[in-house]
């Protein structure tokens, strides 16, 4: 090993060490997330009470059952049920050391900066959801088909194949057992085998070498069997227990799709085509940059660059121009594709071609498959209607790979005395640290803003803690955890489910006009109604109010992107907020 290659372990070493201090520390500080408050609560009834049923609208087992074991070993708290998505959020950094061979060394290292430090990952990987799990399955997945692919080559079967095989499949099924978008996944890695083998003529020969049973061909498909065999044996047990149930394992999944495709129908979170291009630019710039740039400079196209670019801009200018036909003259619309296809599908159809095309026609299929994998999942997750800023990690992380890959070929060509080359590393310096700023930020001083897009409105502010202390602290004068509480607001039982679930004595929507007299009560503060100052009325007087809100949001507009919100996340308005009062009774 030379020096270069030895400081780049080195740096590799301490990257890894960053990543698991900056998502272990003070990972408490922050209170739950009402989507952390809602699977945090049933992870606590499968610990206490023994009691889990899918719910598609929470997501599978994995999760729950493995956070019951660190409840076992450490209890019930915050800090255990977020311990998990850190040390898997951090250890996906491991991973990209098997990858070194496409990557090169100092692709590695720089691939563990974006890793570590990223706004996106390291947010997700403080966060009890279950998409830092899929990350990290996703990338073992890639680990487990590159080792493959390598052994396939060689002339000797190496048993090494089943191992990547049962390894695969298993991260495929705990894919499918933490989220539905493995579905997805599932469908995404179908459609590019068939295009693999198109590309490779597989179809060339195939009847003669299924009737002579070719050797090779018997032992790749009975390798396909195995895998198949081992993801539905896993797939069974994570939800069924048992392990070939045919009946329950299509339920699971009969259920999961239905209620996404319903969620997807009615839109219930909808956004903009282009809802994740902003929150990559915002946050992970370098990465986007160098991203796109590696894709076209790995593409199959390196020498028609000019000819392909000129093709994407001449359909999205027909694109533009049909959507301004629309808006000025909508009745001329219905004879327009415009009118009738969803725009993320018209807009981003050009990159869908690049990707299946790069499959097709690319040389090296390790940047082939990350290319179809990022413009692939950029669509497929622009397209659906269920936009959530945590689904950003999907596309990001085969762009993060593909930029570090390309720096690695990069740097060592500029040249520092030329424009380009200092324009290159004047910007790659910025970017960076604009990209290390966001994230310390975001992470550890912003976490609970909704200005920051990461932020999903459903985050209460940073006061909420305020509120549940004073509980714990009224409720410590009299009974403790039997102490007397009584909820009016039925909004509130998602955050409260989680924080008072060592609570025995909840009284659960209780109407405002009933008989309030619990030593803490909590009323819904609205503009329209005014239910605080109707039940101040009713009080007695030695009662006291605490103002609070159990989450917070702000309506985005253009306007707003000025540099004191590219700097600071400041906004020109107080952020819209669900109030909550909580009316509490000292005893002297």
């Amino acid at each position: 090993m030379n020096k270069k290659d030895f400081a780049l372990y080195i740096a590799f070493i301490l990257l890894v060490a960053l990543a698991f201090f900056l998502r272990l520390y003070h990972l408490d500080e922050r209170v739950f997330h009402h989507d952390e408050a809602a699977v945090g609560y049933f992870t606590y009834k499968l610990f206490n009470d023994n009691i889990y049923s899918y719910d598609p609208s929470f997501h599978g087992p994995f999760m729950y059952y493995v956070t019951t074991e660190v409840f076992r070993r450490l209890g019930d708290s915050i800090y255990s049920a977020r311990l998990l998505p850190a040390l898997f959020g951090a250890a996906m950094l491991f991973l990209l050391f098997p990858l070194r061979k496409y990557t090169g060394n100092a692709g590695m290292v720089i691939a563990a900066f974006f890793f570590a430090i990223s706004s996106s990952f390291l947010y997700y990987s403080r966060f009890y959801r279950e998409d830092i799990f899929i990350a990290f399955f996703t990338i073992l997945m890639l680990v487990c088909a590159v080792k493959y692919a390598e052994k396939h080559t060689e002339e000797r079967y190496s048993v090494a194949r089943i191992l990547y095989l049962f390894l695969g499949a298993l991260a495929l099924a705990s894919m499918a057992a933490l989220k539905e978008n493995a579905y997805i996944a599932m469908v995404l890695i179908a459609f590019f085998l068939v295009l693999l083998f198109i590309r490779e003529r597989g179809y060339i020969g195939l009847t003669g070498k299924i009737r002579r049973f070719d050797k090779k061909l018997m032992i790749t498909a009975a390798e396909g069997i195995f895998f198949i065999l081992v993801l539905l044996v896993a797939f069974s047990l994570f939800y069924t227990g048992k392990p070939l149930d045919i009946h329950g394992m299509y339920a699971a999944v009969e259920k999961a799709v239905s209620h996404w495709y319903e969620m997807h129908r009615i839109q219930r979170i909808g956004g903009p085509y282009f809802f994740y291009l902003p929150i990559i630019a915002l946050y992970e710039l370098p990465i986007l940059v160098f991203g796109i740039l590696g894709i076209v400079y790995y593409s199959y196209c390196k020498n028609k660059k000019e000819k392909m670019l000129t093709l994407f801009l001449a359909y999205w200018v027909a694109v533009d121009i049909m959507y301004l036909i629309s808006d000025y003259y909508p009745e001329s619309s219905r004879f327009l594709p415009t009118s009738y296809i969803p725009s993320a599908i018209v807009v981003f159809f050009p990159l869908l071609v690049f990707g299946i095309a790069a499959v097709l026609k690319g040389r090296n299929l390790f940047f082939d498959f990350l290319t179809y994998w990022a413009l692939t999942n950029l669509m497929v997750y622009s397209y659906i209607q269920e936009k959530v800023p945590w689904l950003v990690l999907n596309p990001l992380l085969p762009l993060t790979i593909i930029a570090a890959a390309y720096l690695n070929e990069l740097l060592p060509q500029l040249k520092f005395k030329s424009i380009a080359g200092t324009a290159a590393i004047i910007f790659l310096v910025i970017s960076s640290s604009y990209f290390v700023y966001s994230s310390v930020f975001l992470n550890y001083y912003d976490y609970t803003n909704p200005a920051e897009p990461l932020i999903q409105a459903a985050q209460p502010p940073q006061k909420f803690s305020l509120f549940l202390d004073k509980i714990t602290e009224i409720s410590s004068q009299y009974r403790n955890q039997s102490t007397e509480i009584q909820l009016t607001d039925d909004e509130m039982d998602t955050q409260f489910l989680w924080y008072m679930r060592h609570y025995a004595n909840i009284k659960w929507r209780v109407s405002i006009d009933s008989e309030l007299d619990a030593p803490l009560i909590v009323v819904h503060d609205s503009d329209e109604k005014h239910e605080p100052d109707i039940v101040k009325r009713r009080l007695r007087t030695d009662y006291e109010r605490l103002d609070s809100a159990k989450m917070s949001w702000y309506w985005f507009k253009p306007s707003d992107i000025t540099l004191d919100y590219l700097l600071y996340r400041k906004m020109d308005r107080e952020p819209s907020e669900y109030r909550v009062v909580l009316f509490y009774q000292p005893r002297n």
